[in-house]
């Protein structure tokens, strides 16, 4: 599956880029910039906490985002995204259950998991009138989880990272001549995880 993504992506790219050397010639290329948010609910794998355990799996995520339109039809954009964060605390005696093991505090304390997202993709939009535009979008992010954990005064911490292809689709409506509304859904692939981010932003073209 990610062997067909990636080279998908590929010849995105190329068909972008061979796109564009027309269309730059023809009429100076159009940018836009934007944010977006999205209420997230983070799996950690952690459930069943006791006593006075706590687990917090939701969060507010932003992602800032600016691309260039090559043509009415192709656009590049880049992202970056922070997905917010998870957490889980608790005292000496409460559990919690990751994996179908069952596990302990032993003394009071924190783990603590972000992650964020840097990515670039290729759009397709569909001319489907003056003020509303579908699109479709495929590319490339690359991410990183980190993990903390405070115990008393011992403190430790552990990252992952990957690069994994992402897809999606959303519209966008014109509000006003410069501004747009953006409403999306796109699945990130993070090594054999899959994250489902919805979102609603603005842009501003220039």
């Amino acid at each position: 599956m990610k062997n067909k993504l990636n080279t998908a992506i590929v010849s995105l790219f190329v068909a972008v880029a061979a796109t564009s050397m027309t269309a730059v010639a023809a009429e100076s290329s159009q940018g836009y910039v934007g944010i977006s948010y999205s209420k997230v609910d983070i799996d950690t794998g952690i459930s069943s906490p006791t006593g006075t355990a706590v687990l917090d799996e939701k969060d507010n995520s932003i992602k800032l985002f600016a691309g260039l339109n090559i043509d009415e039809n192709l656009a590049v954009e880049a992202h970056y995204i922070d997905f917010g964060e998870a957490s889980l605390s608790g005292n000496n005696g409460d559990t919690f259950v990751e994996g179908g093991v069952t596990y302990q505090f032993l003394t009071t304390a924190s783990i603590k998991v972000e992650a964020e997202s840097y990515g670039v993709s290729g759009l397709y939009k569909f001319n489907v009138g003056n003020d509303i535009t579908p699109f479709v979008k495929l590319g490339l992010h690359k991410w990183e989880a980190k993990a903390t954990v405070n115990a008393g005064s011992v403190t430790g911490s552990g990252t992952v990272d990957g690069t994994d292809p992402f897809y999606g689709l959303g519209v966008s409506a014109s509000v006003f001549e410069n501004i747009d509304i953006r409403a999306e859904f796109e699945r990130f692939e993070a090594d054999s995880e899959d994250i489902d981010y919805k979102s609603i932003g603005v842009a501003y073209n220039f």
